[in-house]
């Protein structure tokens, strides 16, 4: 299936940070939506699939659906359950582009790519998990090229405060070689009062093979007083 570039699909992630609920200051505050499913597992040609996307937030019942490209040969998506089923044609590997909506009013959306590898060719990890230093938000991140392709490497760090104001800690974009990994990203950005989450979305893309990887982690409970 077309798949989306790296740039593109940091766009998307960008984009989907500014919609979390509550964007405007002194508007009820409500859970951000958002999708927890973190990959889906490898089809294997001719056996029965079958895996659950979940959400966290918003207002059940959720809503699932495919915003751009269908899933592959003999697999559908439920829009109700979020269930994924059928019997794939083909083992390859795949990407997908899920959205979930909530039955607010008005509702809320979160869209996120998965992947459904056997392996993890991309990976990212906080080398100094993000906490406060002051009013500042400090950390850093580093991301690993586990395969066997160079990427064009996508990397954004974000804090997003109990309002869904959205604010860049830091943003990269390279090549990574094969089996390489970044230095150490830093950040430590000053930030007005409040409680945040900071989270780090990493994207690499090989386009000779038309594959995306996508890592992403999480953590709340930052409060800068």
């Amino acid at each position: 299936m077309r798949r989306k570039p790296a740039f593109l699909i940091f766009l998307i992630t960008f984009a989907a940070c500014l919609e979390l609920p509550g964007a405007a200051q002194g508007s009820p505050r409500r859970q951000a939506l958002q999708i927890v499913t973190p990959s889906l597992p490898a089809p294997k040609a001719g056996e029965s699939y079958e895996v659950e996307l979940r959400a966290i937030g918003g207002r059940a019942p959720y809503k699932w659906s495919l915003p751009e490209a269908q899933l592959p040969a003999g697999l559908v998506l439920d829009s109700n359950s979020g269930r994924i089923t059928g019997t794939p044609d083909s083992s390859d590997e795949f990407s997908v582009l899920v959205q979930v909506t909530d039955s607010g009013d008005p509702p809320l959306r979160h869209t996120k790519l998965l992947m459904a590898a056997s392996g993890a060719p991309l990976t990212v990890r906080w080398t100094v998990r993000p906490h406060i230093e002051g009013e500042n938000i400090a950390g850093a991140v580093r991301v690993v090229n586990g395969g066997h392709d160079v990427m064009d490497t996508t990397v954004i760090v974000m804090a997003v405060n109990e309002y869904g104001r959205a604010t860049a800690l830091r943003y990269e974009r390279l090549n990574l070689a094969p089996g390489k990994e970044t230095p150490d990203l830093k950040f430590e950005v000053s930030l007005p009062f409040g409680q945040y989450v900071a989270h780090v979305d990493a994207v690499g893309e090989v386009p000779r093979k038309k594959a995306i990887y996508r890592d992403r982690h999480e953590v709340d409970g930052l409060v800068v007083k």
